[in-house]
């Protein structure tokens, strides 16, 4: 996997997350190594765009990963402060 592509902050996640995590024994931080490597997971095209250019000139970066046959958003503010997993519904 690809080195850190940004400073993540803080990690955080919902407790829905948490518990999907630990009922389905997945591995959050691997989901986090994917999100921070730039692995986008299956935003849309314009999120995957949008990623790219925050990467360069700053802004909110989002990725979706597939858990449990669930989906997980891992958000990063644009300030690189903080770094949250939830799930869609919680947006």
């Amino acid at each position: 996997m690809s080195k850190r592509k940004f400073p993540m902050g803080q990690l955080v996640a919902t407790l829905a997350v948490i518990e999907l995590m630990r009922k389905e024994s997945i591995n959050l931080e691997e989901l986090f190594a994917l999100h921070v490597a730039g692995e986008w997971g299956s935003v849309s095209e314009a999120t995957r765009a949008d990623n790219e250019r925050a990467l360069a000139g700053g802004g909110r970066l989002v990725s979706i990963h597939e858990a449990a046959g669930r989906r997980v958003w891992i958000v990063t503010e644009a300030d690189r402060t903080r770094t949250t997993a939830l799930l869609p519904e919680e947006f």
